[in-house]
C-alpha cells in the first residue's frame, strides 16, 4: 500500500474565463508548493500573456505533429484553436513533485479525469456573470473575445456539481486562503 508521500495528485483549476482561476491557481500553487504543468495552444498570445509562463504557444503544424506522435494526453478544439497537455510533461513533473496543477476548461478537466481517475482533484473557481464581464474588460480582451467567453459561461457554470470543490472568487485573498485549505486536506 502506498504511503501518503507516494501519493501523486493533479489539481485541476477550472471555471469560466474571467473567474480568476489562473490568478488563484498561481497563488495557491506558490503557497502549497505545487508545480504547474502548462498547456500548449495554437492561438496567438494575448498582450498580457507570456510564452512558457501562461501557455506554450506553438504553430498549428507543430501541434498537429505532436498530436500525430501521441504526445498529448488530451486535446480539445475551441473555435478553431487547439489546446493540449503533453503526458511527458506531467510524468517529468511527477518525478520531481508529487503534486501538480493544471488550469483547464471543463472539457480538458473531463479528459484529464478520464486518463488519471482518482489522481485528479477538480476545483471550480467561479464568479457571477457581471464580475466575469468586468474582469474580461479590465484585462483588455476584445469585445469579440468577451462575448464568446460569456456565451460559454452557463456551460462552464453547470460543471460546479461535477467538481470536487468549488469556490466563489469574490475576494482574491479570501479565495486563495479557502482554496489553500482545501488543497492542504489532500496533501
Amino acid at each position: 500500500m502506498d504511503g501518503i508521500h507516494d501519493k501523486k495528485l493533479i489539481f485541476v483549476f477550472t471555471g469560466p474565463d474571467g473567474s480568476g482561476r489562473k490568478t488563484v491557481a498561481k497563488q495557491v500553487g506558490a503557497l502549497c508548493e505545487i508545480q504547474r504543468v502548462l498547456s500548449y495552444t495554437t492561438r496567438p498570445s494575448r498582450l498580457y500573456e507570456t510564452d512558457g509562463v501562461d501557455y506554450h504557444f506553438i504553430s498549428s503544424e507543430a501541434f498537429a505533429e505532436a498530436e500525430q506522435n501521441n504526445e498529448f494526453i488530451e486535446t480539445i478544439e475551441i473555435e478553431g484553436v487547439f489546446y493540449g497537455i503533453k503526458s511527458k510533461e506531467i510524468d517529468t513533473m511527477f518525478q520531481k513533485h508529487p503534486f501538480v496543477y493544471l488550469i483547464l476548461n471543463r472539457q480538458g478537466s473531463d479528459l484529464v479525469k478520464e486518463v488519471f481517475g482518482d489522481k485528479v482533484i477538480r476545483i471550480m473557481i467561479y464568479a457571477d456573470r457581471n464580475k466575469v464581464m468586468s474582469r474580461l474588460l479590465e484585462r483588455g480582451d476584445t469585445t469579440e473575445v468577451i462575448y464568446k467567453n460569456l456565451e460559454r459561461y452557463e456551460n462552464e457554470m453547470s460543471y460546479l456539481k461535477e467538481c470536487d470543490a468549488n469556490v466563489e472568487n469574490y475576494d482574491l485573498d479570501e479565495t486563495v486562503e479557502e482554496v489553500t485549505e482545501i488543497i492542504k486536506k489532500y496533501i
